[in-house]
């Protein structure tokens, strides 16, 4: 099936308009298996720099309180729930 309709490409079209139409379907195809794979990648880097933010945060958290020698912290789960940018 996919045989005749590059047959008909071929045929209906000059051979030059051919060979560019059926590079640019061929670009599309890999294109189009390759993405949810990006997508997987991407979601994975953005997890991996979030955790590291928050290894960052405890981090500083700590040299802050042997610092003052005292302090309150959160717990865990309250930090969970706190933006980014919110001050400690």
């Amino acid at each position: 099936m996919m045989e005749w309709y590059i047959e008909q490409i071929f045929k209906q079209l000059p051979f030059g308009v051919a060979i560019a139409l059926i590079i640019f379907m061929a670009i599309l195809f890999i294109i189009w298996l390759l993405l949810p794979l990006w997508v997987l990648f991407i979601q994975w880097n953005t997890s991996k720099v979030k955790d590291e933010v928050r290894h960052l945060v405890d981090l500083i958290e700590k040299r802050q309180l042997d610092e003052k020698g005292k302090g309150v912290t959160r717990s865990k789960d309250q930090r969970d729930h706190l933006p980014l940018d919110s001050p400690p």
